[in-house]
Protein backbone atom coordinates (compact mmCIF):
# COMPACT_ATOMS: atom_id res chain seq x y z
CA UNK A 1 0.00 0.00 0.00
CA UNK A 2 1.09 3.57 -1.14
CA UNK A 3 2.50 5.43 1.87
CA UNK A 4 -0.50 8.35 2.15
CA UNK A 5 0.78 11.90 3.45
CA UNK A 6 -1.08 14.74 4.79
CA UNK A 7 -0.69 18.44 2.60
CA UNK A 8 -2.41 21.54 3.44
CA UNK A 9 -3.13 23.67 0.62
CA UNK A 10 -5.73 26.37 -0.45
CA UNK A 11 -8.29 26.62 -3.34
CA UNK A 12 -10.47 29.27 -4.58
CA UNK A 13 -13.71 29.08 -2.83
CA UNK A 14 -15.84 28.26 -6.09
CA UNK A 15 -13.71 24.71 -6.73
CA UNK A 16 -13.81 23.97 -3.18
CA UNK A 17 -17.73 24.39 -3.33
CA UNK A 18 -17.62 22.21 -6.74
CA UNK A 19 -15.65 19.47 -4.15
CA UNK A 20 -18.01 19.39 -1.21
CA UNK A 21 -20.98 19.50 -4.13
CA UNK A 22 -19.41 16.05 -5.77
CA UNK A 23 -18.53 14.77 -2.82
CA UNK A 24 -21.48 15.12 -1.28
CA UNK A 25 -23.86 13.64 -4.59
CA UNK A 26 -21.63 10.47 -4.91
CA UNK A 27 -21.03 10.16 -1.21
CA UNK A 28 -17.07 10.19 -1.38
CA UNK A 29 -14.99 12.05 0.83
CA UNK A 30 -13.53 15.25 -0.75
CA UNK A 31 -9.83 13.95 -0.20
CA UNK A 32 -10.82 11.15 -2.86
CA UNK A 33 -12.39 13.72 -5.76
CA UNK A 34 -9.20 15.75 -5.19
CA UNK A 35 -7.08 12.73 -5.56
CA UNK A 36 -9.59 11.26 -8.51
CA UNK A 37 -9.10 14.64 -10.57
CA UNK A 38 -5.30 15.00 -10.19
CA UNK A 39 -5.04 11.56 -11.22
CA UNK A 40 -7.26 12.47 -14.49
CA UNK A 41 -4.89 15.25 -14.70
CA UNK A 42 -1.71 13.59 -14.50
CA UNK A 43 -2.60 10.75 -17.08
CA UNK A 44 -4.14 14.17 -19.57
CA UNK A 45 -0.45 15.10 -19.53
CA UNK A 46 1.41 11.85 -20.15
CA UNK A 47 -1.58 11.30 -23.49
CA UNK A 48 -0.38 14.68 -24.24
CA UNK A 49 3.36 14.00 -24.15
CA UNK A 50 2.93 11.06 -26.06
CA UNK A 51 1.14 12.35 -28.56
CA UNK A 52 3.90 15.61 -29.33
CA UNK A 53 5.98 12.21 -29.06
CA UNK A 54 4.24 10.77 -32.36
CA UNK A 55 4.01 13.78 -33.93
CA UNK A 56 7.45 14.20 -33.89
CA UNK A 57 8.39 11.03 -34.86
CA UNK A 58 6.06 11.09 -37.75
CA UNK A 59 8.54 14.19 -38.77
CA UNK A 60 11.64 11.95 -38.57
CA UNK A 61 12.28 10.10 -41.92
CA UNK A 62 13.96 7.07 -40.09
CA UNK A 63 11.19 6.48 -37.78
CA UNK A 64 8.98 6.77 -40.99
CA UNK A 65 11.20 4.03 -42.66
CA UNK A 66 11.50 1.49 -39.35
CA UNK A 67 7.51 1.61 -39.35
CA UNK A 68 7.17 1.17 -42.59
CA UNK A 69 9.27 -1.78 -42.52
CA UNK A 70 7.54 -3.03 -39.45
CA UNK A 71 4.44 -2.57 -41.49
CA UNK A 72 5.48 -5.19 -44.43
CA UNK A 73 6.59 -7.38 -41.87
CA UNK A 74 3.07 -7.31 -40.33
CA UNK A 75 1.59 -7.73 -43.48
CA UNK A 76 3.49 -10.57 -44.62
CA UNK A 77 2.60 -12.70 -41.08
CA UNK A 78 -0.84 -12.08 -42.13
CA UNK A 79 -0.60 -13.12 -45.54
CA UNK A 80 1.22 -16.69 -43.96
CA UNK A 81 -1.45 -17.01 -41.94
CA UNK A 82 -4.32 -16.56 -44.29
CA UNK A 83 -2.18 -19.14 -46.25
CA UNK A 84 -2.07 -22.10 -43.58
CA UNK A 85 -5.89 -21.33 -42.78
CA UNK A 86 -5.24 -19.60 -39.47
Amino acid sequence: MKKKITYTSTLPEDVLDSVNDYSEKNNISKNKVVEKALRQFFFGLKKSDFREGFKRAALDPGMNSLAEAGMEDYLDIINKNEKEGK
